[in-house]
Order: C-alpha cells, then sequence, then structure tokens
C-alpha cells in the first residue's frame, strides 16, 4: 500500500480556507465584503458599548432613560475625574465645575499625589488616589464580562457614597442632622442599566452578544424603606410650616401638600393631571401616573373647586364661555354650572410667576407656568430646614402617600388600601402599611397589662390602657 506524500504548507491552508468559503458563498458575501465590515467596524467582534449606546438611548422609553442616563454615561466614559477616597480635601470639591463646565477632579487627582490613609478609600481594589475608573466605552460588547460590571458597580457605589459624605459635612457645617447612605441603589442601577443594553443588544444579530452578562452580576440586597406616615400633630406642624416658614407662594405649597395627602397621588400624578381629569359632579381626579396608566381617584369637593379655582386664576384654560358670560369673569360656580368650559388638556397647577414665551413670528408674550418637580425638592426642602424632626427622618413628598395609605388600610383593610394606592398585583402595598413602633407598643399593652410611653397616642380616651 502506498503512502500518501505529507501536505506541503501551502496545501493545508487551502484545505482549511475551503470551508470557510463555502460558508462565505453560502451567505452570499465575498472576502472584499468581510474586509469592508472590518475597516468600518460593523463586524460583531468590533461593536463597541460606546457605538452601540446611541441604538440604546433610541429604544429606551423616557422613565428609563432618564434613570440610567448617568449610569450608561459611566459605563462608557468612566469617571476620570473621581478617586476612590473619602478625603476632605476630595469631598470639599466634589460635584463642582470650573467656567467651562467641566468637572472639577478630585484633589487628590489635581495634585498628582497620595497621602491618603488606607481606610479612606470606599473602592475595596483601590489603594491610591492615581487610581480612577476608565470605563468600557472601548470594549465590544460582547466581550464585556460579569467581573467589569461588578467593578463598575463598585465606582458607583463609591461615588454616591463620596456624594453623600459631601452633603453630610455641609449639612454638618449648618447645624443639620446627616444622613446614611450606603450606596447599594447605585450598584442596583449600573446592573440594570447594564442588563438594558444586553437586552437590546441581545435581539440585535450585529452585535454578537448572546447572553446578558449583567444579569450574573449581585444585585444588592434594598435597605428596609426609610418613609413612614406621619402622625396627625406632624401633620399640623408640616402645614402650618408651609404659611409661616418664607416661601413665595404658600398657595400652591397648599394646594401640592393637600392634594397628595387627600388622593394619595404619586408625584407625577400632580404634573401629568389636566383639567379635563378634574370631574367637579363626580368628585374625581383622573391620574396618569407610573406606566401611564389612568386611575379615576376619589377626591372631596373642597379640594376639587379649590383646584379649579386654582387653574382658572393662573392658568388660560377657559375654552367657551355663555354669551353673557365675560372669560375674564369666570368662577368656579360658573364651571360647575355649565356656563363656562375648559380646555380638557391643560395642566391644573401653575406658579404664580408667568414665563415669557416666544412665539413663531419672533415676538415674545407673557404665558402661565406650568408647575415642575423642581417645586417639590424647594418645598420639602423648606420645610425640613424649619421642622427639626422632618429633617432627621428626611421627610419627603411621597410620606403623604404613605400616610394616607396607613390610615385606610387600618380603617378599611388591606385590599381596599392596596385599590386607593393603585398598586399592581404583588405584595408592595405591606411597605406602605407596616405597624408603626407606636402600633407595635399598643400591642404590647395589651398583650401584657403593661404601660409604654410610645403608645400613649393610640390609648383610648379617659383611660390609661
Amino acid at each position: 500500500m502506498t503512502t500518501p506524500a505529507p501536505l506541503d504548507a501551502s496545501q493545508l491552508r487551502a484545505l482549511q480556507a475551503q470551508p470557510l468559503l463555502d460558508q462565505l458563498d453560502a451567505a452570499g458575501l465575498s472576502l472584499e465584503d468581510l474586509l469592508a465590515m472590518r475597516s468600518s467596524g460593523t463586524l460583531p467582534s468590533q461593536v463597541t458599548l460606546r457605538r452601540y449606546l446611541p441604538t440604546v438611548r433610541a429604544a429606551a422609553p423616557a422613565g428609563s432613560s432618564k434613570v440610567y442616563a448617568s449610569y450608561w454615561a459611566l459605563l462608557d466614559v468612566g469617571l476620570p475625574n473621581l478617586c476612590g477616597c473619602g478625603c476632605a480635601a476630595c469631598l470639599a470639591v466634589l460635584g463642582r465645575r470650573d467656567d467651562a463646565g467641566t468637572q472639577v477632579p478630585c484633589a487628590c487627582l489635581a495634585r498628582g499625589a497620595c497621602s491618603c490613609p488606607k481606610d479612606s478609600f470606599r473602592h475595596p481594589a483601590v489603594t491610591t488616589c492615581a487610581d480612577t475608573y476608565p470605563g468600557l466605552g472601548n470594549r465590544p460588547l460582547a466581550a464585556i464580562t460579569t467581573a467589569e460590571i461588578e467593578a463598575a458597580q463598585q465606582w458607583a457605589k463609591t461615588r454616591a457614597t463620596k456624594r453623600w459624605a459631601a452633603r453630610n459635612a455641609r449639612r454638618a457645617a449648618a447645624g443639620r442632622p446627616g444622613y446614611a447612605h450606603s450606596g447599594k441603589s447605585a450598584e442596583e442601577h449600573v446592573r440594570d442599566a447594564a442588563s438594558f443594553i444586553f437586552t437590546c443588544a441581545i435581539d440585535d444579530p450585529t452585535t454578537g452578544v448572546r447572553v446578558n452578562t449583567a444579569l450574573k452580576a449581585p444585585k444588592p440586597r434594598r435597605p428596609k424603606t426609610t418613609a413612614r406616615a406621619y402622625s396627625t400633630g406632624q401633620l399640623a406642624e408640616l402645614w402650618d410650616a408651609i404659611f409661616t416658614t418664607g416661601g413665595e407662594d404658600a398657595e400652591l405649597d397648599m394646594r401640592i401638600f393637600w392634594f397628595h395627602l387627600e388622593t394619595g397621588a404619586r408625584r407625577g400624578g400632580a404634573l401629568a393631571l389636566r383639567t379635563g381629569g378634574l370631574d367637579v359632579h363626580g368628585q374625581n381626579a383622573l391620574l396618569s401616573e407610573k406606566g401611564e396608566n389612568a386611575t379615576w381617584q376619589p377626591m372631596s369637593t373642597e379640594l376639587q373647586r379649590s383646584l379649579v379655582g386654582h387653574a382658572i386664576e393662573r392658568g388660560e384654560v377657559v375654552a367657551w364661555t355663555s354669551p353673557a358670560l365675560d372669560p375674564k369673569d369666570v368662577t368656579v360656580d360658573d364651571v360647575a354650572a355649565g356656563r363656562a368650559r375648559l380646555h380638557p388638556d391643560r395642566p391644573v397647577f401653575y406658579y404664580r410667576r408667568r414665563r415669557s414665551v416666544t412665539l413663531p413670528d419672533g415676538t415674545t408674550r407673557s404665558a402661565p407656568h406650568p408647575l415642575t418637580a423642581r417645586r417639590y425638592n424647594s418645598l420639602w426642602d423648606r420645610l425640613c430646614r424649619h421642622v427639626p424632626w422632618a429633617d432627621q427622618i428626611h421627610a419627603r413628598p411621597h410620606d403623604l402617600r404613605k400616610t394616607g395609605a396607613e390610615f385606610i388600610e387600618r380603617a378599611c383593610g388591606y385590599a381596599v388600601a392596596k385599590a386607593w394606592l393603585r398598586h399592581a398585583d404583588g405584595d408592595q402595598t405591606l411597605t406602605y402599611t407596616k405597624a408603626k413602633p407606636a402600633e407595635i407598643a399598643r400591642g404590647f399593652e395589651l398583650y401584657t397589662g403593661r404601660s409604654h410611653p410610645l403608645a400613649a397616642e393610640l390609648r383610648p380616651p379617659g383611660g390609661d390602657r
């Protein structure tokens, strides 16, 4: 039997190349096509995170884009001006920007030297201020590992804890209590932001991504909620503070507070409320909130009339009046009686001050200024500065929603509270209606027959227990 002659190098390469050429023919491609794709960077192995981010941003809903924007930027360009230490010098300049709008680097980075003790570093893998986070923008999507996502999580946690440390330092200088912050929410947001990228990439065959790497990164356990329901005395103190702490528009602040306390609306519900969503005769308000769900919520006649009067006074909301009625003289009674109608798509809440609007012909006019989310920040910051216990517990607008939920759950049961809160299926309602320390203390009194000072507000009148 004759032994075949061994193949030389060129023959061996030809045999190896033939299957590849057959695959190219089957796919309708040529070598020139592959070379052109490689030079343009469109091969799956070359699609980087930075190249793909515009596609992700275009596909993201408005809510997700708002939450994830800063974390997508972190994954892309990193944190070149943030070091890992928490020294006072770095905290003093954290978040500042120069005249050109560029973020000022941490003091240690600007100095070019690190003299910080090891226990000042907030990132477990960082031991010097020269170590910064470069980001993953130039990394191919298909090659990004779980370990790289975890590193991004740690840097996001470092940024969050340093920010809160800087805020607490400023609060301490003003004699105000600080807030504890673990940075776990930032860790979770990085994971979710990266997961959104990979979810989009898996459905796009041009990326070469087959697995959502971010899902393998650890998801930190959420801390217990710090929000709480206000007592009757606390509500009265906050209500008085609205009028006595120097706000320039107490009428608007009062209606915001009243609206959220009575309806349990989320912040977005007030911002999205329209005049067509005020059912004067049925005493309901149409709330459009999370997930673009619209629900009719009960409302008192007094609040309903107050909001209609507010919209008429500050907004240009009157659409039609009877011939005998001047639009400038329209009142709530005219709307209730049908002598006037309102535009159904106009906002309900307005600032007192008006804004300047440029018309298509280039002229300007004064126009109503609808409520924005910033009003909530300024209102609750003012209340916390003047009401010590509110500052201590980090009072928030959402606590008004919890206040109503707790009362309704105690009086009418879980099912009614769940419907009033407009929660989807699940046990989220339980986080709004959990027992307070005073209720636990009252249970202790009833169980043991012994008194407890925390339960004093829940004891029936005329008895010690």
